[in-house]
């Protein structure tokens, strides 16, 4: 994942950065590139022994490649554990103005280029989902309805739709749940960047095709779009929640769309989850108390098992750290051909925090504090809607009524409603069984619940 991350994201200079909530990019890759230098370092001098041990096999002086080799990996994780990760990345001395800088000085400013990238309002994406880098979708539900509807009596006060955005953020940021940030954000697809949007948004978005997509458009061009809902470019209020230190970050997506000629508006909020780290990043937790002996010990152990595969891998490995920067020029050279040849995809191809989520919850309060974020923002959320509308003397009977159909799973249902959701069931003695569980590109559902309904 460290090369992939390292080659995706620090070395296509094209494509968007897709940011993760909690996550700092820039911190993450500066370590990233450190590992893999010194890891260049050990597959060089294993690619010696292993071509020493191949002209020794039939000889007994075999074992001594063979425990040099065991000793340089045994050296390679001391030193990233002992010096690295131990002193430097546990919970109590992590300090991210603390990350080693690389040499280059054009590396320097290119890491400050992916924070700057990664922390804009504007996420341009490159396959399906649009939300990359928040996680799985988990939920989503959408419904219209008759906004030029007045109260018995009572004459509709116009409005922009940009008052309605104003009035759900101002609500939902004054609950006041842990690490909650609410932000206008663009939504384009990088197909679509360049060939399929309007002149006014590729101006704004990709000013130059040579070069990635800006980070960051003006509040008032995300306004002006919130108006025209028939632009490829979609904008967001994105709401986002980040429990259990960065552990757990839920996030909504909230469009609403006012079709003024006929009177009508469309609401809609789609939900993304990012899980837990993988069990597997948590060594440094699991290590830091033992005692220095214990830590030696489990790492000669851990090099024992490393070291065939290092050396059957040292030689191709050290090939391509070596082939690596004719790599990437042939790859910018056929970035640009893509370019020129309007078929370059812009979008972010790649999000660390995504691939290193786990397919569970690791306590049962970590997903009872999810249904507590999504319902009390989701609550908010229909409160302000009701009562905006009804200050502007539209009549929302309707929505009232059907408030209380939003269900544990997220349902909002009216009578033009369009509902997704994991189980359903209606009638007298009906019987709703649900699977909870965290929906990941790499893995299937993990944790089941079942609720019954009369």
């Amino acid at each position: 994942m460290r090369n992939s991350t390292i080659r995706s994201i620090l070395h296509d200079r094209f494509r968007a950065v897709a940011q993760s909530p909690g996550v700092d990019l820039a911190t993450m890759l500066k370590y990233a590139l450190m590992a893999q230098r010194r890891q260049h370092v050990r597959d060089a001098v294993l690619a010696v022994l292993a071509v020493v041990t191949l002209l020794t096999l039939s000889s007994s002086l075999v074992l001594l490649p063979l425990f040099l080799a065991w000793l340089v990996v045994f050296v390679e994780l001391y030193d990233a554990y002992e010096s690295v990760i131990l002193t430097k990345l546990t919970r109590d001395s992590f300090d991210p103005a603390d990350a080693p800088l690389p040499s280059s000085p054009s590396m320097r400013d290119h890491l400050v280029d992916i924070a700057d990238r990664g922390a804009g309002n504007v996420t341009v994406f490159a396959d399906y989902s649009p939300f990359v880098g928040h996680g799985s979708r988990i939920n989503n539900w959408s419904f219209t309805m008759n906004v030029a509807k007045a109260r018995s009596g009572e004459t509709v006060v116009p409005f922009a739709v940009g008052e309605l955005y104003d009035r759900v953020a101002a609500e939902i940021g004054a609950l006041g749940l842990p690490g909650l940030t609410v932000e206008n954000k663009l939504f384009v697809n990088g197909l679509d960047l360049r060939y399929e949007t309007d002149p006014e948004l590729q101006a704004a978005v990709l000013p130059d095709a040579l070069l990635p997509p800006v980070p960051i458009v003006s509040e008032r061009f995300i306004h002006e779009l919130r108006d025209n809902p028939r632009t490829r470019a979609r904008p967001y209020l994105t709401v986002s929640v980040t429990g259990w230190e960065g552990e757990v970050v839920i996030s909504i997506f909230l469009r609403f769309v006012l079709l003024a000629e006929k009177g009508m508006m469309f609401t809609e909020a789609g939900y993304s989850l990012l899980p837990p780290l993988r069990e597997a990043y948590r060594e440094v937790d699991r290590l830091v108390n033992h005692p220095p002996a214990q830590r030696m010990a489990r790492l000669a152990v851990a090099a024992l098992g490393r070291t065939f595969g290092g050396l059957l891998l040292a030689v191709p490995n050290t090939v391509a750290a070596v082939s690596e920067p004719g790599r990437r020029r042939r790859q910018h050279r056929a970035g640009i051909k893509a370019i020129r040849g309007h078929t370059f995809n812009y979008g972010a191809a790649h999000n660390p925090r995504e691939r290193a989520t786990d397919n569970l919850y690791h306590r049962y309060f970590q997903q009872l504090d999810k249904e507590m974020y999504v319902k009390a923002a989701e609550q908010r959320i229909m409160d302000a809607v009701a009562d905006f509308l009804e200050e502007h003397n539209v009549d929302v009977s309707d929505l009232r009524d059907r408030q209380t159909t939003i269900l544990n799973n997220g349902i909002f249902v009216t009578g033009q409603a369009q509902v997704t959701t994991n189980s359903m069931a209606a009638g007298t003695g009906a019987v709703a069984r649900a699977e909870s569980r965290i929906r990941q590109g790499l893995g299937q559902a993990a944790s089941a619940a079942q609720r019954s309904a009369g």
